[in-house]
């Protein structure tokens, strides 16, 4: 099941999709799947679901498959999931040119159940929440010495390109994790044990409540970001605190801090601590820098998304 306007309203979302399913608690049993991604506030956006007997191959081929012919081929579309092999081998047939990511909670608590190091772990989350190729060089060279097992397990069975942002291959922004599951749940709650009609217009039904709240929001509105990205904007510029930026030409700046000194292009949307690049937001150096230019400017260092 797609609904039209969550279809339409996906044209204006982040191409990161998260894949997950959760289990039917009716007479009849079965599987849930859900294909969805995050809106401009980072509020889940479901954008199509399936009912099917199990999770098993044949399932998410079928449902990757509806998928497709609702939402087409597109150009940097992302696939993240919770590496169900299911899931994966689906992908790779049906979306055979995106990229695929692991869901990094998922793959740490793998991590746990098999190593069960709690410091493994530690290193892991450092590790792939690193921005710069440098710094998750240097955690997983940490990882290496003190669990070497830990870190072939990351390397040659799920894959450092999976479920690192330094190393990711395509643009996933700030989604590291799919959290699905705990929004079904949440989401669903009773209406999981309800046949399978009465299921899908509790769907459709709590779908407009939310088009209806978020529309709403979206015109009470007096900033072009939505309200969590201009407290986050916020929370930056508190951060930037005494950096000093100089400027080199129209759009390059050096960004001097206490340990770290960066250079931002405020055209290419990037800086040399990477956080502009891969989540499309401003970081520190680049609030400063475009600051300076005006109060305005940095709302043009934005994604649109």
């Amino acid at each position: 099941m797609a609904i039209g306007v969550a279809i339409s309203g996906f044209t204006f979302m982040r191409k990161v999709i998260g894949l997950d399913d959760t289990f039917l608690k009716s007479t009849c049993k079965g599987t849930f799947l859900v294909a969805t991604c995050q809106d401009g506030n980072y509020n889940c956006y479901h954008i199509a679901w399936g009912v099917v007997d199990s999770e098993r191959d044949e399932s998410w081929s079928w449902f990757l498959l509806q998928l497709k012919d609702v939402i087409g081929e597109l150009d940097g579309l992302v696939f993240i999931s919770d590496r169900h092999p299911s899931i994966q081998k689906g992908v790779a047939t049906v979306f055979p040119q995106v990229t695929y990511g692991a869901c990094y909670w998922h793959v740490g608590q793998n991590l746990k159940n098999r190593f069960k190091s709690k410091d493994a772990n530690t290193i892991f989350n450092q590790a792939a929440e690193a921005y710069k190729l440098s710094e998750f060089s240097a955690k997983f060279a940490k990882l290496k010495r003190r669990f070497p097992h830990a870190h072939d397990y990351l390397s040659n069975q799920v894959g450092v390109e999976k479920w690192t942002r330094a190393m990711f291959l395509g643009k996933r922004y700030n989604i590291m994790t799919t959290n699905i599951v705990e929004a079904l749940n949440s989401t669903l709650k009773r209406a999981r044990e309800y046949p399978l009609l009465l299921l899908l217009d509790a769907i459709v039904e709590k779908m407009v409540v939310w088009f209806n709240e978020r529309r709403e929001k979206a015109q009470n509105l007096t900033s072009p970001l939505t309200p969590k990205c201009e407290r986050r904007l916020h929370h930056i510029w508190a951060e930037a605190g005494m950096l000093a930026p100089t400027q080199i030409n129209a759009n390059e700046w050096v960004v001097q801090g206490r340990d770290f000194n960066a250079v931002v292009d405020l055209q290419q949307m990037t800086c040399t601590c990477k956080k502009f690049d891969l989540e499309k937001l401003p970081c520190e150096h680049a609030l400063k820098a475009a600051r300076e230019i005006g109060e305005k400017k940095f709302y043009d260092c934005c994604s649109l998304y």
